[in-house]
């Protein structure tokens, strides 16, 4: 998995203007729609989906991570934004903390393994306190696209 290719420079949003976790999905769902040429109608069922799996638990990791996400039918492949919140946005994390670093994904309906994969990889790269710093420290779109792209590497 290329999370490099998952989140590239265009799918980076170096700060949120929401703060509450429905209007952050939305923000950042109407972000991949624009990036995506994504309808309005699809970016709407596609917010619904990942409030409606953020109620079921909520997203965050922890240490300040955030991985809202939902299997929706429609998209040919996964699709992701990353965003940064300076503020902090509430997750329901297990540390009670808020998140700051947050990743949306938006995954085929049929794409369970790939799905799983992809979560497992990004949580694995936000478990390393570097990449965490960096990803905070970043002052540009592309630098947060290759932070993942070597955080990945290092589980190669």
């Amino acid at each position: 998995m290329n999370l490099r290719q998952l989140v590239p420079p265009e799918c980076v949003i170096l700060e949120l203007e929401n703060v509450d976790h429905e209007g952050v999905i939305r923000e950042m769902i109407a972000h991949l729609g624009k990036v995506h040429s994504i309808s309005a109608e699809d970016c709407e069922r596609f917010s619904h989906a990942v409030i409606d799996r953020e109620l079921q638990v909520g997203t965050g990791l922890g240490s300040g991570v955030a991985i809202p996400h939902a299997r929706v039918e429609g998209p040919e492949q996964m699709l992701a934004v990353f965003a940064r919140s300076k503020e902090g946005v509430d997750f329901e994390s297990p540390d009670n903390a808020p998140s700051h670093n947050i990743v949306l994904l938006i995954a085929p309906e049929g794409q369970t393994a790939q799905h799983l994969q992809t979560l497992s990889e990004l949580a694995k790269v936000f478990s390393q306190c570097e990449c965490r710093e960096e990803l905070q420290a970043a002052t540009a779109a592309a630098e947060i696209s290759a932070i993942f792209s070597s955080g990945a590497a290092q589980f190669s």
